[in-house]
């Protein structure tokens, strides 16, 4: 009862915008009405109105897709190296998306191998505009039960795609599967010669050893938060970066940590 008049207090005083809303809540939290841990998921669902999926999408040129194409053995690899449960199916290229592919689906492929169809198996794909808003965006994929969005432009034009999964950790912060638990398992991925698609939460140990760097902190034991410390900010999706020998393309982050880069190696040293 006490903690709930104190709350009336706190909230008596005229809301007249979100700030003020954010204020009375950082209030009720400082008088421990509010747990700590509840309070940057109340202000990340009060902001996420504000954000677009262009704002969060991974970029057409960093997508992993499967190509209707390919052989059966060319999928599983594809599939088995990135370690995701659905894919944007094109025909020849990302421009033409045929359907989703959802990688459970090779059940069926070991069941009877010289039956299996992978066009048969395809889902109807999403389109969204990259304008969107995130709230209506969860709302919707939620109610259609789709977990993955492919992002086109005003012109129709491909630029990225969005899961349902990536809006859900703009509230809660990152969610770890059975494969993100799985030291080193992974989280750097050798896409082209010396170009590497890194994951945020990869330590810097791992990196140091694989790509042969020298980023070293005592504070910090990941990627994102040794970038975070060496530009004294958080990186934003889309930044690209020089840094000791390095280009480095922001792929996806929030205002939390970054969770996906690319990384080339250069033939000249740069710094940030």
């Amino acid at each position: 009862m006490k903690k709930l008049k104190i709350l009336d207090q706190i909230f008596h005083a005229q809301i007249r915008d979100k700030e003020d809303l954010l204020t009375a809540l950082h209030e009720a939290t400082e008088k421990n009405i509010i747990d700590s841990d509840i309070l940057p998921i109340i202000e990340s669902a009060l902001q996420i109105n504000e954000l677009r999926a262009k704002d969060i999408m991974i970029p057409r040129n960093q997508v992993d897709v499967l190509d209707i194409n390919d052989s059966i053995e060319v999928l599983i690899n594809k599939i088995l190296t990135t370690g995701h449960s659905r894919f944007p199916v094109i025909d020849g290229e990302i421009s033409k998306i045929v359907g989703i592919f959802h990688s459970k689906d090779l059940i069926r492929y070991m069941e009877n191998p010289g039956e299996f169809s992978l066009r048969s198996y395809l889902r109807e794909a999403y389109f969204i505009p990259e304008i969107k808003h995130l709230d209506s965006l969860m709302y919707e994929m939620r109610v259609k039960q789709v977990h993955l969005a492919i992002v086109v432009d005003e012109f129709t034009n491909i630029v990225g795609i969005v899961s349902l999964e990536m809006i859900v950790e703009q509230l809660v912060g990152d969610i770890e599967d059975e494969y993100d638990s799985v030291e080193g398992e992974r989280e750097i991925l050798e896409v082209d010669v010396n170009t590497y698609r890194v994951k945020g939460h990869c330590k810097l140990a791992e990196i140091n050893s694989k790509l042969g760097l020298n980023w070293h902190d005592d504070q910090v034991e990941t990627v994102s938060g040794f970038l975070s410390k060496v530009l004294g900010r958080i990186p934003v999706s889309g930044e690209i970066l020089s840094f000791a020998g390095v280009s480095i393309d922001v792929i996806n982050a929030d205002s939390r940590k970054v969770k996906l880069l690319s990384i080339k190696k250069l033939d000249t040293p740069n710094m940030v």
